[in-house]
């Protein structure tokens, strides 16, 4: 089984219980024994790359990664969650990603949940995604559903308990000595170097460039996927992998509604100078890929 294969199989509702409770604990272990169980966190807001860093920061500490695991985790090793950035995180790299990718991402992901309803039905939406999908009766228009889909996410989201803007501001109002914050821009743009320096926070000293990029070579988008970064399938785990894809999708209703309830955060994470993205996307034509079909 290869890596991606693990992500994307389905799993039992007994199974996924079993990895909660096993996160929960592990995640009260690490915090409340920190020098017996010397966990490294890597946390995030769903869909910001949490993964990839946590592999790439596994491997070059040579610390295993235990992801989805159903057994609590009790010794050194590198602990993935959505969790938000406390006093209680000693040794921990936070990744941001742009609010606006993050939500297209999230939707992509959880649209791989929704059944086609077969010619001149409805797509047979789960339960608990009713809410996160109204009235979803196109799953190809991506664009008029992204609305109401950033509208839910801002009020009760689902992947984890918080909001894009209140995770991210919990990470800002935490930079300290043993917290690394990294955007996945930076990441997709210069890996080698945004790791180099994620991990010389963790451990106060330089990684062996060698090592460094040996990880990521072998935790490539590439590698795991088979695909170059920015080919899209939207089957995977990896769907696409290219920063800046919320331009393709977001309509000017989606941007207002993000507005309201993110944009102080995105500026002060600095994805824009001000608040005027709004309106420059109200006046630019939509990209042909984003438009419904």
């Amino acid at each position: 089984m290869n890596a991606m294969d693990f992500y994307d199989r389905p799993r039992a509702a007994w199974e996924m219980a079993m990895v909660t409770v096993s996160h929960r604990v592990s995640w009260w272990l690490g915090r409340t024994f920190p020098d017996r169980v010397p966990l490294v966190y890597v946390l995030g807001y769903p869909k910001s790359g949490t993964v990839w860093v946590t592999q790439l920061v596994g491997d070059c500490l040579g610390l295993p990664f235990p992801r989805l695991s159903l057994l609590p985790v009790g010794c050194a090793a590198v602990l993935h969650g959505h969790e938000l950035v406390d006093a209680g995180c000693k040794r921990c790299v936070y990744v941001i990603r742009d609010g606006r990718d993050a939500m297209v991402s999230m939707y992509f992901q959880l649209l791989r949940q929704v059944e086609d309803g077969g010619p001149g039905r409805r797509p047979r939406v789960p339960a608990r995604l009713r809410r996160v999908f109204p009235k979803l009766t196109d799953k190809a228009d991506v664009r008029g559903n992204m609305a109401a889909f950033v509208e839910s996410q801002m009020d009760r989201p689902i992947g984890c308990r918080w909001t894009w803007a209140e995770h991210v501001r919990s990470a800002l109002d935490q930079e300290r000595p043993g917290v690394a914050v990294v955007r996945y821009e930076g990441l997709v743009a210069d890996t080698p170097a945004v790791l180099s320096g994620a991990i010389a926070t963790l451990n106060g000293e330089a990684m062996d460039p060698r090592r460094v990029a040996a990880a990521v070579e072998r935790w490539s988008f590439e590698a795991q996927s088979g695909r170059s970064r920015g080919q899209e399938n939207t089957g995977s785990f990896l769907r696409k992998g290219r920063p800046g894809d919320w331009e393709t999708y977001f309509t000017p209703e989606a941007a207002r509604v993000f507005d309201r309830h993110a944009g102080e955060m995105l500026v002060r994470a600095g994805y824009e100078p001000d608040r005027s993205w709004v309106d420059r996307l109200a006046s630019d034509p939509p990209s042909a890929a984003g438009r419904p079909t």
